[in-house]
């Protein structure tokens, strides 16, 4: 079969190039040159010829009629796909409408914390059946106001509650975790038996998932009850939710602002009281921060990663790893609780069995800590102006409240960038063309621009350098940020050499972090509030400055909303555009900040690694100010 499979391949090949040859030589005949002319006609007109010229024609024929017979499988199979969801969806009304009088409104449920929750199941005031109904129900709601939020519904959730519910009945209050019998929602790519998880590709499609990712299992061994999968972006390097399955996310409050994915409009719609999304770069932490929402990325190491099979493999040094988000900060702490035990250190050997720290939860209650503070990144892309101005605010509160805080510059935050990008290329290149082309047969994308960047991961690597670099050196004084991206999506560095390079600037960045003797670090989750839909390049990346160098550096990081747009803010936003080398940049301010009143800003705390539970500390006391 190998033999086959290369002899085929081999025949492909020199056909590819035959066709190649007889479309170039069928050109040259349009040429003016009288030679050109001859030697075409020749080569198209002689008698000996006439075999090869029909049989490159038959043979672009019939690649031709292949690709569109795969391209009309993959329609088929999009339109089963979202035929399946539209059942699912009837399934669950017909299941509740036959409920008349639910023990647990809807509104009731929204109205609940996931403490508040948890009283009730334990007192037997509600059942975790009622309590799943009631999500049920606001999650249908949620799917006619907002269809792009929800991908799929996890049908056997009813069995985990009836589950939760005889154990509540017959184990002590001490042996059940804080999470037992809450509803929780997954972004889609978590692979949760009989359900697909495709990140919006339609090759993915109708192929579920034949065991829960460990995670995912961690969560059902704690009593927590999935019973929804939400939205996730096709493209990485984006802040747009959007893909060809399950459709465009839409912010809760501003429609046309941006939210990277389906869990934190889930959580702002109380649909959900907790989900759990995968932090690339710093989606997860975007995606609360874009509804004013709490989210926390973890140590990659205290969280499971064990069959967390994503369509697209993304290096391990960026650390993808599950991360809650909730209404508040104690939502989260009552996720890693439950997680943080030791049968999920059982189950994956690969994890530090670190428990939970209640102690360290609480150090800056009882101490005195060194924070360090910044508020943008001064020289490359600095905050808005009312990001500052919530920073500030946040760094006197905590000034006020006896800790140290202090100035703090990460080293060479353009050299972090383009090296986050490059890693992530060095990657992504060759797996997207896998999963697209090669597997997908050319899948359904959502965007035009998505071909281009997928035509220059095809490049040889040196034409893409030149391309690249001769582009972002072009476009470097107005666009500096999108310039180093464009620098590490021309990158050729191998990646062992990358990976020393990371390793060294870890190294670098916590050299000086242990020279301040800091705690923690106070810092913007991103210089904007949510942006508009379909924002430009330079926008998308200067976002992801601010969260990618947390998951470069593996350190736990957390965001939590600490103020709102205000009027005064548009207004100093289009005072500072002026000429010179910032135009671009206070244009795009104060288009980003155009009709934000209103609209919530959330700050970062970040942590060394293994000290999760002090950035959640420190995010407790900011959230009682806030």
């Amino acid at each position: 079969m190998v033999h086959r499979a290369a002899a085929r391949i081999i025949c492909y090949t020199i056909l590819d190039v035959l066709s190649i040859l007889y479309v170039i030589d069928y050109i040259t005949l349009r040429l003016s040159t009288e030679l050109l002319d001859m030697l075409s006609s020749m080569a198209l007109h002689l008698h000996r010829y006439m075999l090869f010229r029909w049989i490159v024609i038959y043979y672009i024929i019939y690649r031709c009629a292949v690709f569109g017979w795969y391209r009309y499988q993959l329609k088929e199979k999009l339109r089963k796909k979202k035929d399946d969801i539209l059942d699912k969806h009837g399934r669950l009304h017909e299941k509740l409408k036959a409920t008349k009088d639910p023990a647990v409104t809807v509104d009731q449920a929204g109205e609940m914390s996931i403490s508040q929750i948890r009283e009730q199941l334990r007192s037997k005031k509600i059942s975790a059946v009622d309590l799943l109904d009631a999500f049920q129900r606001r999650a249908l709601d949620t799917f006619r106001s907002s269809p792009g939020a929800i991908a799929e519904i996890v049908f056997d959730s009813d069995v985990y509650a009836i589950l939760a519910d005889g154990q509540l009945a017959t184990e002590p209050p001490e042996n059940l975790t804080p999470l037992h019998g809450i509803p929780v929602s997954l972004q889609e790519v978590f692979p949760v038996r009989g359900y697909d998880h495709t990140m919006g590709f339609t090759s993915k499609a109708k192929r579920p998932a034949e065991e829960d990712c460990a995670f995912v299992a961690a969560l059902r061994n704690a009593g927590a009850i999935p019973f929804l999968l939400a939205n996730s972006r096709q493209k990485l390097l984006s802040l747009t939710s959007v893909n060809p399955i399950f459709g465009r996310t839409r912010h809760p409050t501003h429609l046309h602002r941006t939210c990277v994915s389906g869990d934190g409009v889930l959580v702002a719609h109380r649909a959900s009281p907790l989900s759990f999304a995968v932090d690339i770069i710093g989606d997860a932490r975007l995606s609360a921060a874009s509804c004013g929402l709490v989210g926390f990325k973890p140590t990659p190491g205290r969280v499971s990663q064990k069959g967390l099979d994503l369509p697209l493999k993304i290096p391990q040094t960026l650390g993808a790893v599950a991360s809650p988000i909730g209404q508040t900060i104690g939502d989260i702490v009552d996720a890693f609780r439950s997680l943080w035990t030791s049968a999920l250190f059982k189950a994956d050997s690969c994890l530090c069995p670190f428990p939970f720290d209640e102690k360290l939860l609480n150090r800056g209650k009882t101490e005195k800590l060194t924070i360090g503070f910044y508020s943008g990144f001064t020289d490359l892309l600095p905050a808005s102006s009312a990001v500052e101005r919530v920073m500030n605010e946040a760094k006197v509160y905590l000034e006020n409240k006896g800790h140290r805080v202090v100035e703090f510059a990460p080293p060479k935050p353009a050299q972090a960038y383009q090296l986050v990008i490059s890693l992530l290329q060095n990657t992504l290149a060759p797996e997207t063309l896998r999963v697209i082309y090669k597997l997908g047969h050319g899948d359904i994308l959502t965007s035009y621009r998505q071909h281009f960047v997928n035509m220059l991961f095809a490049l040889p690597g040196l034409l893409r350098k030149v391309l690249c670099y001769t582009r972002a050196t072009r476009m470097q004084w107005r666009y500096e940020v999108a310039s180093l991206a464009l620098r590490g999506y021309g990158c050729t560095t191998s990646r062992p050499q990358l990976e020393c390079e990371a390793e060294e600037y870890l190294r670098s960045f916590f050299d000086k972090w242990n020279e301040e003797e800091l705690d923690c670090l106070l810092c913007p989750v991103s210089p904007l509030p949510a942006v508009w839909d379909r924002s430009d390049f330079y926008t998308v990346n200067g976002v992801l400055l601010y969260t990618s160098l947390y998951n470069m550096l593996g350190c736990p990081a957390g965001t939590l909303q600490y103020g709102r747009v205000e009027r005064e803010d548009i207004y100093k936003a289009r005072d500072s555009v002026e000429p010179g080398k910032h135009l671009r940049q206070g244009l795009m301010y104060a288009e980003q900040l155009d009709a934000a009143e209103g609209m919530p800003i959330n700050i970062q705390v970040v942590a060394k690694p293994w000290e999760d539970e002090l950035a959640m500390g420190l995010m407790e006391l900011l959230e009682a100010r806030s």
